[in-house]
């Protein structure tokens, strides 16, 4: 069967925007062929620095005829008295493109309709596909992009050339003044010249001779097996990170990896500068001793293999990274000559969020927080967690991290140990940044949890009381990110924090400089990190969503929340649940039609079995002495009890009963049943099985 090969030819691709085009590209065509009623079978999609590339196998050579069947005007307005059609009938037929020999009248529920039928089909797939792809390639969304020559279209990078191939064949099209053929090019410098093509396995053979490999993960394929050769003749190991592996390979066309080296001098350098400059700045991947142990050699991947040999290429890795690494090592050894706390003061002058105040401000705000959370978590570490929040901010400031800002943190704590600082402080001062990112690894010590727990709390208190909070997908204080991470940190610590309390410290420090409803801000901040944690629960599936909401009300602690929300995701399906769940509803509405909230019922007005029963479960429950000592089965075990005499009470007795006083006691009994009720939850927002 026929197939389709389109390639884009341009000027060098940044390598992180090869991915989501070739991603667009497949998902738009796909959408495209579905629209246009195109069968096929696979659709491929790859490139390079230098080209993006689509083919489409199994196509057939004209659209399949498709009937549609169109619903029109009523029949009242489509037909006249003599049953003709009417001028609406026949512009609904023009505008629809319906042969008139189609349209009829039929009766549906909602009455007599005109219908007609729509066929279509037939065309010449390469007729359609010439059409298609100017729009596709016009469509492909750039984070930026550029213009060039004379006219409006935009693109990635300037375009050199379009290959067009449909069944062997060109197939030509025009766009951007450039004309589609059957000739793509080989490497810029290895092999630059013509290349014709009639199919992709073509393709993809010529231009591998050419010195080009088009596929994204052949390319990776082709680094890992040259890496692997080279640890295998040098007796090293190499860090081949995924994220870099993917960055690398589509930088080249051909790649190349060389062994390159440093001098031994500059590991006197944090591991984490020398990995940070050669793997962020330089692409490099850092190499290993079979110990393990960072050495002074890299491997770089080039784009060229060169006939006179590699030390060219490797001489200017070297030469780059060596500007880094003395930089780095300048850097470094100024740094260690200013004490963190003389930096923290000078964090008086750095603006944090121009409502917020300074930097200064902001780890006076979370100071006060980590302190209160080492008070009631662990006392015997206040002095390390409020040095540790004292300077977590200080290398802010330093030579290092202004020009490796991933490093932030990490220096800090280097620099802490320079001074001879208790150790874990030094590690808190690291890893209260911590987690940076969805999976990254979380703090280990008190000092780290505490510190950033108060550090994100902050953050995003601030920004809610500020009236700057995220909306849609904008979230460019990264709040959702930061809520995560805080509930990361309690999860896996166990901590038992009420969040509403950390809240209050946060709001309390920022009334000074702002103005702001504190209960509106509080509920906001505390709704906002209970969806998160929501999110969190229901994505593993270990809590349900309206499970979640019916307790998340009961406290802040997210330990407890959990703890609870979990017991009755368990039980939410068993008869005796759904009755109780059932049962709240009805009370609730019964109540509301009545205007009745008063909780109290008289037992000598209770009249028969059923609600004598129900009044005895109610006087003996003890489901909040339970509750609050975590007892959650037990509570359940409780609540559970409920179920066959609220069943009974709701078959045998009419609640508005004739006798005033009777019904006002009935009313007051469900009144009493509703707030047991509300000791676990609010059981109206769990939905039915």
């Amino acid at each position: 069967m026929p197939s389709y090969l389109l390639e884009i030819g341009c000027e060098e691709i940044p390598a992180a925007f090869i991915p989501s085009s070739t991603k667009f590209l497949l998902d738009e065509w796909t959408k495209r062929l579905s629209a246009l009623n195109l069968p096929f079978s696979s659709i491929e999609t790859g490139g390079t620095p230098r080209r993006l590339f689509v083919n489409i196998d199994g196509l057939e050579l004209y659209q399949a005829d498709k009937t549609e069947i169109i619903m029109g005007p009523p029949a009242a307005i489509a037909f006249n008295e003599d049953g003709s059609l009417s001028e609406a009938a026949k512009k609904f037929a023009v505008s629809k493109g319906i042969d008139e020999a189609t349209l009829k009248k039929v009766t549906t529920q909602k009455g007599d309709y005109l219908q007609g039928e729509k066929k279509t089909g037939g065309q010449s797939t390469a007729e359609l596909i010439s059409k298609t792809a100017p729009e596709v390639i016009m469509s492909i969304p750039f984070p930026k992009s550029m213009k060039w020559g004379d006219n409006d279209f935009r693109f990635v990078r300037p375009i050199h050339w379009f290959l067009s191939v449909f069944d062997e064949k060109e197939l030509p099209f025009k766009t951007d003044g450039i004309k589609a053929s059957n000739i793509t090019y080989g490497h810029r410098f290895l092999n630059p010249d013509k290349i014709e093509v009639a199919n992709v396995s073509e393709y993809k053979e010529k231009l591998s001779k050419a010195y080009v490999f088009v596929s994204p993960s052949e390319r990776r394929d082709i680094i890992k097996a040259q890496i692997k050769d080279i640890e295998s003749r040098e007796n090293i190991a190499v860090d081949i990170d995924d994220d870099l592996l993917n960055i690398v390979s589509d930088l080249v066309e051909y790649p190349y990896a060389i062994l390159g080296s440093f001098e031994e001098s500059f590991l006197q350098l944090p591991e984490e500068v020398l990995i940070t400059s050669m793997k962020v700045h330089q692409k490099y991947f850092p190499v290993r001793n079979s110990s393990g142990k960072l050495i002074n050699k890299f491997i770089g991947i080039a784009n060229i293999k060169s006939p006179n040999g590699d030390s060219v290429i490797r001489q200017g890795y070297e030469r780059v990274l060596r500007a880094r690494l003395n930089d780095g090592l300048f850097f470094f050894n100024n740094d260690k000559k200013v004490p963190l706390s003389e930096r923290t003061e000078a964090l008086k002058k750095v603006v944090y969020q121009e409502k917020l105040g300074t930097s200064y401000e902001k780890m006076e705000r979370f100071r006060e927080i980590a302190l209160y959370l080492a008070d009631i978590l662990c006392p015997d570490k206040k002095e390390n967690v409020e040095q540790t929040a004292y300077l977590c901010k200080a290398d802010l400031l330093s030579e290092m991290v202004y020009e490796f800002p991933e490093l932030q943190g990490v220096m800090g704590y280097y620099y802490a140990k320079n001074e001879g600082l208790n150790d874990d402080v030094a590690q808190g001062i690291m890893e209260h940044y911590l987690p940076k990112f969805a999976g990254d690894k979380l703090p280990e010590t008190d000092e780290g949890r505490l510190t950033s727990i108060a550090d994100k709390i902050d953050t995003i208190t601030g920004v809610f009381a500020a009236g700057m909070k995220p909306t849609g997908n904008l979230d460019p204080y990264g709040l959702r990110r930061s809520a995560i991470g805080l509930l990361s940190i309690i999860e896996d610590a166990g901590y038992r924090i009420e969040l509403t309390k950390l809240i209050e410290i946060s709001l309390n420090k920022l009334s000074s400089r702002l103005s702001f409803n504190k209960d509106e801000v509080l509920n906001d901040v505390l709704s906002f990190i209970n969806q998160r944690y929501k999110q969190m629960l229901v994505s593993k599936e270990i809590v349900a969503a309206d499970v979640f909401d019916a307790v998340c009300s009961k406290s802040s602690d997210m330990i407890k929340i959990f703890n609870l929300a979990k017991v009755l995701t368990n039980a939410r399906n068993t008869n005796e649940f759904q009755i109780i769940a059932a049962s709240y509803k009805r009370i609730n509405n019964i109540l509301k039609k009545n205007d009745f909230n008063n909780e109290y019922f008289s037992d000598e007005l209770l009249e028969c079995d059923e609600e004598r029963a129900l009044g005895a479960l109610i006087r003996q429950q003890q489901m909040q002495a339970l509750l609050d000592e975590e007892k959650n089965y037990a509570v359940l075990d409780e609540l559970m009890k409920f179920a066959p005499a609220v069943d009974a009470f709701f078959e045998k007795v009419m609640v508005m009963a004739e006798d005033i006083k009777v019904r006002e006691n009935r009313l007051g009994l469900i009144a009493s049943l509703r707030k047991v009720f509300l000791i676990i939850g609010d059981l109206g927002a769990i939905a039915s099985k």
